[in-house]
């Protein structure tokens, strides 16, 4: 009897420690994943960026081409109303300009061949010759920039001349009488008036600046674009990039998704737990884990959630539970763990 009642005995302590000695296999995740999307329509600059490269929280990933204005005409900024951040549009319904520009040559004469000396040679008026042009005293010289018929157009270059100032012009610059193709008054070109549509991201001239045709004035990106809008697309966390849907050069619209980042600050351990040991396990406990990665350390996680719905595998059913991981150690999604049940 007595040997009975030591077996016994020692049978349910086998039992007891089968019992405390119970473990689940567990598993890093990364329970949030970053869906980058693009904010406003855009062509995307090229980029070496691929699936599987590391990023930190406000890294570039993706840079926009901007929509470049240029000068049309060389000559002195006389006013800028447009400012980064703005609202082309806004600005040109407002004052009917981003920029204006008065040009370098701002008078002309309009001229014609009426009144030339009667050669038929002074007839024929060239574009881009160069004319002498005489008023009273005053002298100067200008350049045809077009002709019509009888009819054509002179910048003056040089020379002191007034509006509606009536000019002789000459092809000798001793001004001789059978020299002369004909005579026109003074006119004054319109401002250069600077127009765009967009968000104004840079404007690179001020009040008082001289430009030259071809100099870069504003660059414009999309309508839709926040006025904060730097022209870049940043990553909002640090992560893994887990996969990429755009090339070098696209064309994206609002909206669309550029690529996906695993955020790495966000790791979890998910647990595989029998069905027969969670009824034990609530939210806020605290269970002892061992990642195979330090085997040397045993790690306490507390539970954060047990998912309610179960996968079954071979008639039992499995849940799956997360737990929090340390901040000190190096971790990766798809490392490994061993948790004990107790």
């Amino acid at each position: 009897m007595k040997l009975r009642i030591l077996f016994i005995a020692l049978l349910l302590l086998a039992l007891a420690a089968g019992a405390a000695a119970s473990t689940a296999d567990a598993i890093i995740v990364a329970p949030e994943t970053l869906k980058i999307t693009a904010p406003y329509n855009a062509t995307l600059l090229p980029f070496d960026l691929k699936a599987g490269d590391s990023v930190s929280a406000n890294d570039v990933l993706f840079s926009i081409q901007t929509t470049p204005i240029y000068a049309a005409q060389g000559g002195k900024v006389v006013s800028v109303y447009a400012a980064p951040g703005d609202d082309a549009a806004g600005i040109m319904n407002r004052y009917h300009a981003l920029a204006v520009i008065e040009p370098t040559y701002p008078l002309y004469i309009d001229a014609d061949t009426s009144q030339a000396y009667d050669k038929d040679e002074n007839k024929y008026i060239h574009a881009g010759e160069l004319l002498y042009l005489k008023c009273g005293n005053d002298k100067g010289q200008g350049r045809v920039t077009a002709v019509n018929g009888s009819h054509y157009t002179v910048e003056i270059l040089l020379g002191s001349f007034d509006l509606d100032d009536s000019v002789r012009c000459y092809r000798e610059s001793g001004h001789a009488n059978d020299s002369e193709v004909g005579r026109g008054k003074v006119t004054r070109y319109p401002d250069i008036v600077v127009s765009a549509e967009g968000r104004i991201k840079a404007v690179n001239i001020k009040a008082g600046d001289t430009v030259k045709t071809g100099d870069l004035l504003f660059e414009v990106l999309d309508p839709l674009a926040a006025p904060d809008a730097g022209g870049t697309i940043t990553a909002p966390a640090s992560g893994v990039l887990s996969a990429l849907h755009v090339l070098s050069g696209q064309q994206v619209y609002r909206g669309q998704l550029l690529c996906e980042i695993v955020n790495l600050s966000t790791l979890e351990l998910s647990c595989e737990l029998d069905e027969m040991d969670l009824p034990g396990i609530h939210v806020g406990d605290s269970l002892s884990y061992t990642l195979d990665a330090y085997p040397d350390r045993t790690v306490s996680g507390t539970v954060l959630r047990i998912y309610p719905l179960g996968t079954v595998k071979q008639n039992a059913t499995y849940y799956d539970v997360r737990l929090t991981v340390p901040s000190d150690l190096q971790l990766y999604p798809g490392m490994n763990a061993t948790v004990k049940i107790q």
